[in-house]
Order: structure tokens, then sequence, then C-alpha cells
């Protein structure tokens, strides 16, 4: 009971964080609303029973090693809560081991998770993060309905990494958009970069058609290959420090307040929430990648397509911390 109250209290901030942001549509409004609700999405989540299929920590799972000297976190034996998901992963990034998974591989739309690609690209490419420019968003014929925004307007004269903080905070499309043109010449280009780093990093169900999320034929990720992208995105300062912050207000030719759509980012009752970034579209449904930190250890719970993403992202966490010594 406790758990559900905490639960409705966190939509309701999340929709009044939300609405008091940028004005016009935004892709992850309907998160909350549509999964604390239990409204169906496309694809009809499968309820994922205790003790579902664990994936294996082997450097062949995912193409990147863990850590040689780094073990999994020791079992104490209570099964995980069951959650409603189409695919559900509870990762422990040190050791590369999966505490508890189901369709971790299946291929699914990730919505905004991709803009954590679209972000490492951006953050690897060398640009100077600090160096104003002017930006051209397209108000016209680019943005579809229920698209998310930083809120953008022609004319406007930002840095890349207030672009940065527009893309992970407000899980703006408009700021994607410009931020791909801006490093590599066009956004076809740039979803090249995001693939080539979807290889070198081992995502192997992973594919990008756009730096978006908004998706379509050939736009897929799965449930293991997120929490490979969020551990390696989160070893860089940059980005811990964009996914970490619960509020920013844009510095450059007008100042824009954003507030980031992690609902339990900062929320005392989830101690250790450091990340990293929410998405929706009718198609993917609700996706959640969360990171927390506690006692210097930390766990990523990824939920693709979950109806009730906020409430099973909190469960999972406090079960992973919970049910598990770390030796």
């Amino acid at each position: 009971m406790a758990l559900v109250v905490l639960v409705f209290a966190l939509a309701g901030a999340v929709a009044a964080a939300c609405f008091a942001g940028e004005a016009g549509p935004r892709e992850e409004l309907p998160e909350a609303a549509s999964g604390l609700a239990g409204m169906g999405v496309d694809q009809a989540p499968g309820r994922l029973a205790p003790g579902g299929a664990v994936a294996s920590p082997s450097p062949g799972a995912s193409g990147v090693p863990a850590t040689p000297a780094a073990r999994p976190p020791v079992s104490l034996g209570a099964p995980p809560p069951a959650v409603e998901a189409a695919a559900v992963l509870v990762f422990e990034p040190e050791s590369g081991a999966a505490l508890h998974a189901a369709n971790e591989h299946a291929r699914l739309a990730p919505a905004s998770l991709t803009k954590i690609a679209t972000a490492m690209v951006v953050l690897e490419s060398g640009i100077d993060l600090d160096a104003e420019m002017e930006v051209h968003p397209d108000l016209e014929g680019l943005w579809l309905e229920d698209s998310t925004t930083m809120g953008l307007e022609p004319g406007d004269r930002l840095s890349p990494r207030e672009l940065l903080y527009g893309l992970m905070l407000a899980s703006g499309n408009d700021a994607a958009r410009e931020l791909a043109t801006l490093v590599a010449g066009s956004e076809p280009a740039f979803v090249a970069r995001m693939n080539a780093l979807a290889v070198r990093l081992g995502l192997r169900d992973t594919h990008f058609t756009d730096a978006t999320g908004l998706g379509g034929a050939g736009h897929y990720s799965s449930a293991w290959d997120m929490a490979l992208l969020s551990r390696a995105a989160m070893e860089l300062p940059a980005f811990r420090e964009i996914v970490g912050t619960e509020t920013h207000t844009t510095s450059g030719s007008r100042p824009v307040e954003l507030y980031n759509f992690n609902p339990v980012l900062n929320y005392p009752p989830v101690p250790g929430v450091d990340g990293v970034k929410t998405g929706y579209t009718e198609e993917a449904g609700n996706t959640f990648v969360v990171s927390a930190t506690r006692e210097g250890r930390r766990l990523v719970v990824v939920i693709l397509n979950g109806p009730y993403w906020i409430r099973d992202a909190i469960a999972l966490l406090e079960w992973g911390y919970a049910n598990h010594r770390w030796e």
C-alpha cells in the first residue's frame, strides 16, 4: 500500500513538473498517466513472473567484457517482484551481471531512450561544448503530433552543452536534430555514428534510424543493449552531470526552463537515483532506464513497454539492493 501511495505521489510530481515546463506537446507527458492508470499500449506486454530468465554475465552475452576483478553480487534468495512489461532487466554494471531479466534480448522500440546514444555520440565527438551558436529549428514540417521539444526558436543562441540539457532533461527532439546537424552535418550522417557506437559497444540487438527515438521500421534496441549503453554513457562525467540534474535554466540569448522527466530523480524515498532517461511513443509504450548508486554500488533497471513503469522500476531497484550482498 505504501508503494502504491508513493507511486501516485510521484505521478503527480511528474505531471506538475512537465506542465510547468516548456509549452507545447511533449512525448513523455502520457507516461505517468497511462502507466499508472493501466492504459494499454500497442505491444501488449506480457506478465513477467518472479524468477524469470537471467541473462548470462559472460563476455559473449554482451560483447563487452566485465571488469576482470568485479564479482557479481550474491543473491539472498528472495524472488523478484512480478512486473508487467515487454522486457525487463536489473543490471549490475561493475560485473556485467543480470540480477533479473526477462525478454532482455527482444528487439523493441526504445522511444527516447535513443537519446542516450545521441548524447554519447555528441560527447565523444570532441565538439566544444561551450561554444555558443545560433540554432535553426524547423518549426513547420519536422515535428510530429505530441513530439517533445525543449522549446527552441529561430535565432536562439546557445551552446551544445545547453542543447544536451534540453535533449536529456526535456527529451527535446529539436535539440536532438540540432546536435546531429552540428556534429555530423546531417541527421543521417549522425545516425551512422550512432550505429557505429552500437557496434563498438557490442549492442547486437540495436539499430538506429534517427537521433530522436521517434522511430519506425528498423529502429530498435533491447533491454540488455540499453543497459550496456547506459553503463558506457554513465562513465562520461558530463553525461552523469546532465542526467543527474533535476532542473536547469539555459544560458544564451534567452533562458529556457528545463525539467527532468525522470520521476524518481532526487526523490528522497528512492535514494541514490542518478539517471538516466524516460521515453514514450505509441509504438514503444513507456520505456525507462533508471540508475541508482548506494554505498558505491550501482544498479541499472531497464523497462521496455511497461504500463506501470514507475512502480515497477522502484520495486526492482529496492529488490536489487535488498536481495543482494556485495563481497
